[in-house]
């Protein structure tokens, strides 16, 4: 009797956490969607050009990165349960972009911000692979795919705002509220996983990838720089290149949110199926391939197409690296990410600051030119992983 109550409360702590999780990752892609639908907003009120907006998005990169290398300590030492609270510090920073009396004090926030974020998504991610070695079973695409429900609930809440003219002071303040509220409510509920002891009186010291590791964080990098410029970019592209209204412009967000979540709700049945090289080989020719037909499209049907096809190559590429970089001998899953991430985390200063300038200088159909010739570099290195393998399908 005892191990029957035992078994099932174990299984409804795994249960809890699980949810828990989800909800986080919910709102983390909600609050990114309402930055990026607001990106127009922002544009007005700071009265930047495109590389105003290219700085504020390093800002936040040069945050996350520095951050990064510390990260991997923070992981191992007090956990990633203990390292979601960072969320309030998102949520508070969150709220001040919209807000600030000039650009030249906003800049600090968003880089305060991106080492908040950077540190709050180390932790979810850490965790979310306990859950996942809980589970036995692999469910980590299925966390990624909730990330993207966020995404495009907060983008098409953003349509809503947009269409009654609610201030972006109020719609920031508003996502910021969300996220304290499912902290305090669902934090409790996470698996603490047991404390790394070894090595702990050793000093703080910087961990960066090899082997295998540095391998993953390379492939991660270029996914990275494309899936931020479309993420952050897609609106403006939509609005200033496609000529769509502005309450209408997220729409492009909304459909690339919508097929990223439907390819990772898949992306557990085929990565039991088919080798996790073979999945990324496929993903860029998928991606290639979007990128291509958005980056010559004229119209928005034909553009939103484009969207759909990118959402579904780029849906099962981060499950991917982060099962990957958060299943490595020696180290906790949220090291193994930090670590990756410390790489990957570059990314930001050839995506979307690079797109602002290309932006202002050539306009924005060429900076996704400049993007889809690097999804051919990512399908290169994937097909050579790939080859390398050999192996479509699992044993």
């Amino acid at each position: 009797m005892e191990q029957s109550n035992s078994v099932s409360a174990l299984r409804l702590a795994k249960n809890h956490a699980r949810y828990a999780l989800m909800t986080m990752y919910f709102f983390a892609g909600f609050t990114f969607a309402t930055l990026v639908s607001r990106m127009p907003a922002l544009q007005s009120i700071y009265n930047f050009k495109y590389l105003g907006l290219g700085v504020m998005e390093l800002s936040m990169a040069i945050g996350g990165l520095l951050c990064m290398p510390i990260c991997s300590n923070l992981a191992n030492r007090y956990g990633s349960k203990k390292l979601t609270q960072m969320g309030y510090f998102v949520a508070i920073t969150f709220s001040l972009i919209p807000i600030m009396p000039s650009k030249y004090l906003l800049f600090p926030v968003c880089m305060a911000y991106g080492a908040f974020v950077s540190l709050f998504d180390n932790a979810i991610n850490g965790n979310s692979i306990l859950v996942e070695h809980a589970y036995k079973r692999s469910i980590l695409s299925k966390f990624h795919a909730i990330y993207y429900i966020g995404t495009l609930t907060g983008a098409l809440v953003s349509i809503l705002f947009l269409s009654l003219d609610i201030p972006t002071q109020i719609h920031f303040g508003v996502a910021s509220l969300c996220v304290i509220l499912e902290l305090l409510f669902l934090r409790p509920y996470l698996i603490r996983e047991k404390r790394n002891t070894q090595g702990e009186a050793k000093k703080f010291k910087l961990m960066f990838p090899k082997g295998i590791l540095l391998v993953i964080a390379f492939f991660a990098l270029f996914s990275r720089i494309i899936e931020g410029s479309i993420n952050t970019w897609s609106t403006m592209y939509m609005k200033e290149v496609i000529e769509l209204a502005q309450n209408l412009a997220p729409l492009g967000l909304a459909i690339y949110a919508t097929f990223m979540a439907i390819g990772r709700f898949m992306g557990d049945i085929v990565r039991s199926r088919f080798s996790e090289t073979y999945i990324l080989f496929i993903c860029g020719i998928i991606t290639v391939t979007g990128l291509a037909l958005l980056s010559c499209s004229t119209s928005m049907i034909v553009s939103c197409i484009a969207l759909f096809i990118i959402g579904i190559g780029m849906s099962c590429v981060v499950p991917i690296i982060y099962s990957l970089a958060g299943s490595q001998p020696d180290v906790t899953p949220g090291a193994g990410i930090a670590m990756v991430n410390t790489i990957s985390g570059t990314g930001f200063f050839f995506g979307p600051f690079l797109i602002a300038y290309i932006g202002d200088e050539l306009g924005l159909r060429a900076s996704f030119l400049y993007v889809f010739g690097l999804s051919i570099a990512m399908g290169i290195l994937a097909y050579t992983l790939w080859n390398k393998s050999n192996k479509p399908m699992k044993k």
